[in-house]
C-alpha cells in the first residue's frame, strides 16, 4: 500500500478463505482484539486533537471493509471514510472511554453525489466490539428527509433511543440544523449517565443511560454510495464513572412491604438491580418527600429470534428484569431492560431509594459513582 506524503491510508482487507489471517501492514489499524478497560484519564488540560490524544495508528477497522484516509488539508485534519460495503464499517478507538467531550465537523457526499442525501453515517459512543463489528450508542448523521441528525440510536441493540420525531419547536429546530453537502459541527457531551448532542450549535438530544463507558468509532454505512468526512476532531477526556456492587438488603417499612432499601450519598449518580414480579421504586428526599414513584411489572411480550414479538410465557412473572435509575444535575431516567419508562426531575437531592411490593424480589444491586 503506497502512502502519499501527508496522508495515512487505512484499508481493512478481508480474507477470502475462512480462518486465513493476514499480517497487519505498517500504519494500518491494530488487529482485532477485545477492547481494553477504561484507562484512568489524565487531568484534563482542555480539548486536544483527537488523533493526538489517542494516536491514529492505534485505531482499528471493524465490521465492513471500509477505506479510511487521514489527511492534512488547507481546512485542517480530515478523516474520510468510503464504501462500498455490505455491512457497516467502523474506525474504532483502541480502548474504552468514560466521560468526554468531542467536537467535529461532519460532511456527507461524494463527486457522484455531492449532497449525500441518500447516504447515512454516525459516530459511535460508549460502544463495544460485537462479533467482529461494533454495537452500542450512536449519534446519528442523517441527510434524508427524516432529518434525525444528532439523534441517539443503539446500533445492534435497542434501536432508536432519542429520535427527533416530536412536533415541539425544539425538535423542529433540531431537524432543521443539518445542512446537506456542507460541513456540520457536531458536539457530543458524555458525562456520567447523561449524553447531550448539538448540531451546528442547535441542541438535538439528551439521553440518560446506564452505559457509562465504551469505544468511540466513526461509521461508514453499508451500501454503494457512502462517503463521509470528519474534520478537525477535538477531544477532551474527563475521567469516568463506574458501577459498584452494593448490599442487597430489605428495609423497615411502616406500610407496604419493602423489598430493598438503601441511602443515597450526594456523589452517587444512579442505582441499578434485578427485580421481578410487580412493585414500584421510590426515591426520597431527606425530609421524606417522594421525588419519584415508578411502578414496574413483568414483561407483557417477549421477542422472537427474528425480532418479532409474542405474548410473554406464563412464568414471566418470576423472570428477572434490569431496573436502572440514573441522574445528574437534578434530571435523569428510569429504565427497565434498557427501555425508558419514566423521566426524573429531582428538585431536591435524593437521599434514599426503596423498592416496594408485596411479592417482588431484588438482587445484584449496584451504585453509579465517579471514579
Amino acid at each position: 500500500m503506497q502512502i502519499r506524503p501527508g496522508i495515512v491510508a487505512l484499508v481493512a482487507l478481508a480474507s477470502l478463505v475462512s480462518g486465513c489471517a493476514q499480517a497487519p501492514k505498517a500504519g494500518a489499524p491494530a488487529p482485532e482484539s477485545a477492547p481494553a478497560p477504561v484507562a484512568p484519564a489524565p487531568k484534563s488540560a482542555g480539548p486536544a486533537p483527537l488523533f493526538t490524544a489517542i494516536p491514529y495508528e492505534t485505531w482499528k477497522i471493524l465490521g465492513g471493509h471500509a477505506t479510511f484516509e487521514l489527511a492534512q488539508t488547507a481546512d485542517g485534519t480530515v478523516l474520510t471514510g468510503r464504501g462500498p460495503l455490505q455491512i457497516n464499517g467502523f474506525l474504532t478507538s483502541p480502548r474504552a472511554i468514560g466521560d468526554f467531550r468531542l467536537a467535529v465537523d461532519v460532511k456527507l457526499g461524494s463527486r457522484q453525489s455531492p449532497l449525500g442525501e441518500k447516504m447515512n453515517s454516525g459516530i459511535q459512543i460508549r460502544s463495544q466490539e460485537m462479533a467482529g463489528t461494533v454495537g452500542g450508542l450512536q449519534v446519528e448523521i442523517d441527510p434524508t428527509k427524516r432529518a434525525w441528525s444528532g439523534g441517539i440510536y443503539d446500533e445492534r441493540g435497542r434501536d432508536w433511543l432519542a429520535p427527533l420525531k416530536d412536533s415541539t419547536p425544539e425538535a423542529e429546530a433540531a431537524r432543521a440544523a443539518f445542512r446537506l453537502g456542507e460541513w456540520n459541527r457536531y458536539e457530543i457531551d458524555c458525562i456520567g449517565p447523561r449524553i447531550r448532542t448539538k448540531v451546528n450549535g442547535v441542541p438535538c438530544a439528551v439521553w440518560y443511560d446506564g452505559i457509562v463507558s465504551g469505544l468511540v468509532a466513526f461509521q461508514v454505512h453499508n451500501g454503494a454510495a457512502c462517503e463521509v468526512a470528519f474534520r478537525n476532531p477535538m477531544f477532551e477526556e474527563l475521567g469516568a464513572h463506574s458501577w459498584r456492587a452494593m448490599p442487597d438488603a430489605a428495609g423497615p417499612s411502616s406500610g407496604e412491604r419493602c423489598a430493598w432499601s438503601h441511602p443515597i450519598a450526594a456523589e452517587m449518580r444512579g442505582v441499578r438491580m434485578r427485580v421481578n414480579r410487580t412493585g414500584h421504586v421510590v426515591i426520597l428526599a431527606a425530609d421524606g418527600t417522594r421525588l419519584a414513584d415508578v411502578p414496574f411489572a413483568p414483561a407483557a411480550v417477549a421477542k422472537n429470534a427474528d425480532g418479532s414479538t409474542k405474548a410473554a410465557p406464563a412464568d414471566a412473572a418470576s423472570a428477572w428484569r434490569k431496573l436502572e435509575l440514573v441522574w445528574i444535575d437534578g434530571a435523569g431516567s428510569v429504565l427497565l431492560d434498557g427501555a425508558r419508562v419514566a423521566t426524573l426531575a429531582l428538585p431536591q437531592q435524593p437521599t434514599h431509594i426503596r423498592v416496594l411490593g408485596e411479592a417482588c424480589e431484588t438482587k445484584d444491586s449496584e451504585v453509579l459513582q465517579r471514579d
